[in-house]
């Protein structure tokens, strides 16, 4: 084969792979410039820092509410900036306690907890139950057969006794049980032989 050829072949190669590359870098800034207008048409620009009510509530996690004091506030919006979180200060008309109530959503607890911390704020614990074990016990224990352990129907004790004593199963028994006992105070076999 000529030399010239296979450069031909080689420059050929390397112009298609080059036109691949820029069409998928192309294809890829068409992909981003489209979410970028889909996010400025819902006017859904703001990702961090102070938002509207309106906004936030458009995720559906659960919301946070945070006091905070009315002289932290600019410490707060500079550190949830910082941290990524995403919010609004709500306050009553009339309301001079000096106590600013920063709502946010389930989703942000994380970088609030962080934000708190770094303001000197306690962080909420969780209220844990110290009577409750942790793993509860069984309603019945583990053995082959166990009173306890039923159906899972609720029957009252009235009920219950009444099903007893009128169940046909439980007058076979005592049946049973009768005809035993007289066949048993019957005659007396002898074990010496008979003729």
């Amino acid at each position: 084969m000529d030399v010239s050829a296979e450069a031909a072949d080689v420059v050929v190669r390397e112009s298609l792979q080059a036109t691949e590359a820029a069409a998928k870098l192309t294809l890829e800034g068409l992909k981003n410039v489209a979410a970028l207008l889909l996010a400025i048409a819902k006017q859904d620009m703001k990702v961090v820092g102070e938002t509207s009510a309106k906004r936030l509530a458009r995720d559906p996690a659960p919301a946070v509410v945070i006091p905070i004091k009315a002289e932290d506030k600019s410490k707060f919006q500079k550190l949830a900036k910082e941290f990524g979180v995403l919010y609004f200060i709500a306050q009553k008309k009339g309301n001079d306690s000096g106590i600013l109530n920063v709502v946010s959503n389930q989703n942000y607890a994380a970088q609030l907890n962080a934000v708190m911390e770094q303001m000197g704020y306690p962080i909420p614990q969780r209220e844990q139950e110290e009577d409750a074990p942790k793993k509860a016990k069984s309603r019945a224990p583990q053995k082959k057969s166990s009173p306890e352990r039923g159906s899972g129907l609720k029957v009252s004790p009235t009920t219950a006794a009444a099903a007893e004593q009128d169940s046909p199963t439980k007058k076979k028994l005592e049946q049973l049980q009768r005809l035993a006992a007289m066949s048993r105070s019957g005659p007396e076999k002898s074990k010496g032989k008979v003729r």
